[in-house]
């Protein structure tokens, strides 16, 4: 099965590719080909056969019908006068009591064409120009024109009109669907974005408050402790300071340049820790050996889980340690945080945005998030399925 598909996606491609170099061309043949058809068509016939008051092919004859239909050449580019040439030409071999032949058929592509490519106004106003034009030769009873064929040739010209003002139609509603398929992903990646900046501010804070409060109560006392408290800060928000510019560049209209921030993974999960750790709480890491494979979605949520569930400790616990686990499991990856409590006065860590965003996170993964009380301290566990990268 996938040795069988791959190639039929190359034919696809390369077809795909063809077609896109052919395409200037395309139209330019066709308008070739259709001159030399109805030029063959108004020498090959015989017009006695067909109306005695038809007169043999002459030059004006020759030069009209090559005019009118090369003028297909530009029936996409420039519908309006590629219609009102074939309009000219067919106008004057019928006038001057010649053989119209392939040309009434052409003319019929061009109206559809018109009405395709065209405005609907442009479309209207060719229908309505056909049909006058039709009724006027007949009146003026010109060969090969009687009262049959134009009821048929008006019933023509309505459902060229008709089919190409629907194929019209059709390419706007594309058109319409794809912006605004580009406009809900454009959404979701700002959405994206702006819970990235939470995170990135909401645990950025927490570490700089905590230091802050550190080296205040001992600056007088323990110049050192207070020192490294400033340095943690100085840290914090450069790196701090670094993201967030990077994500509100992306925020940016997109005629700005914005680059996209680095995505942290489960590699960087010693890092996060060592910057909690400045804050004077003690985390225990146990990871895995060796890290599970997951993709980049996977992994940085993993990353975001644990910053956020770090962050609420810091925030919102009393608590002197933590634990955050990380388990491979058969399923794919189970993460677990916990802290011993006692809990801080205040709103607790599920009264903020911060777990709504991680459980908005997991759900996109397909994930679950369990996060509650877990004797006086407070426990999240998340459960990710595996998705490994390719």
């Amino acid at each position: 099965m996938t040795a069988q598909t791959a190639p039929r996606a190359g034919r696809r491609s390369g077809w795909t590719v063809a077609s896109r170099r052919l395409e200037p061309y395309l139209d330019p043949a066709v308008g070739v080909l259709a001159a030399g058809l109805a030029l063959t068509s108004l020498l090959a016939a015989d017009p006695g056969s067909i109306d005695q008051r038809l007169e043999d092919p002459d030059v004006i004859a020759v030069v009209a019908t090559v005019a009118a239909g090369g003028a297909l050449a530009w029936r996409r580019s420039r519908p309006v006068p590629s219609y009102a040439v074939m309009l000219a030409g067919c106008l004057v071999v019928s006038l001057s009591d010649h053989y119209i032949g392939l040309l009434s058929v052409l003319f019929l592509v061009s109206l559809f064409s018109l009405s395709a490519h065209g405005g609907r106004r442009d479309g209207l106003i060719g229908l309505g120009v056909g049909v006058v034009s039709f009724v006027v030769l007949a009146l003026l009873d010109v060969p090969d024109l009687g009262t049959s064929v134009l009821l048929q040739s008006l019933a023509l010209l309505v459902a060229a009109w008709a089919l190409g003002d629907a194929a019209r139609s059709r390419r706007e509603q594309q058109r319409e669907q794809e912006r605004e398929l580009v406009e809900a992903a454009v959404s979701d990646e700002r959405l994206r974005i702006a819970r990235e900046l939470h995170d990135v501010v909401a645990h950025s804070m927490s570490l700089i408050a905590v230091q802050a409060g550190v080296g205040a109560h001992v600056i007088r006392t323990d110049a050192a402790a207070a020192e490294q408290s400033l340095e943690v800060i100085a840290e914090t928000s450069r790196r701090a300071l670094e993201q967030t510019r990077s994500m509100l560049g992306m925020l940016r209209d997109t005629a700005e340049d914005g680059a996209r921030p680095p995505t942290q993974g489960l590699g960087d999960l010693a890092g996060l820790v060592d910057d909690v750790r400045a804050t004077g709480l003690e985390v225990r890491l146990s990871l895995p050996a060796p890290l599970p494979d997951l993709d980049a979605a996977a992994s940085h949520a993993a990353y975001r889980i644990v910053q956020e569930s770090l962050t609420n400790i810091v925030k919102h616990s009393a608590a002197r340690t933590a634990t955050v686990t990380l388990t491979a499991t058969a399923s794919g990856l189970a993460i677990e945080v916990t802290d011993p409590g006692p809990a801080r006065p205040g709103p607790g860590p599920g009264s903020g945005h911060g777990l709504l965003g991680l459980r908005e996170r997991v759900r996109l993964l397909d994930g679950a998030l369990d996060a509650g009380p877990l004797g006086s301290g407070y426990r999240v566990r998340v459960d990710l399925p595996a998705r490994v990268s390719r």
